[in-house]
């Protein structure tokens, strides 16, 4: 009884795993990437619009919906990892605004950078 509901509640997570990466799969396929700069990674551009990433956590209550990918990973020169993931959309916030960018697992607010600057 036992072997069987240890096996049951291991196909259920298996399962869980798969649909997740499927959905992964398919938002890699779909969405646009944005593009990093790599002068210093403080900055993503996409369609002629460009975002400064602040220091700013968001909630994950505070995000919409996958809106692009950065997909990048890399060490900086003092040997920490970062991994950027996706870009979202923000509850209440028009895009030509600000979006937030996974950062290590944190939802970092980017607001648009001014064409002055």
């Amino acid at each position: 009884m036992v072997i069987v509901l240890v096996s049951l509640i291991c196909l259920s997570a298996c399962g869980a795993l798969r649909d997740t990466a499927d959905k992964n799969k398919a938002l890699n396929e779909s969405l646009p990437y944005y593009e990093l700069n790599a002068a210093n990674y403080d900055e993503i551009s996409y369609n002629g619009l460009t975002y400064t990433i602040t220091d700013e956590c968001l909630e994950m209550s505070e995000l919409q919906e996958e809106i692009g990918q950065v997909s990048k990973r890399f060490k900086n020169v003092a040997g920490e990892d970062f991994s950027f993931g996706y870009v979202y959309s923000i509850v209440d916030v028009d895009i030509s605004n600000a979006v937030a960018v996974n950062i290590n697992n944190e939802y970092r607010k980017a607001d648009i950078k001014n064409n002055d600057e």
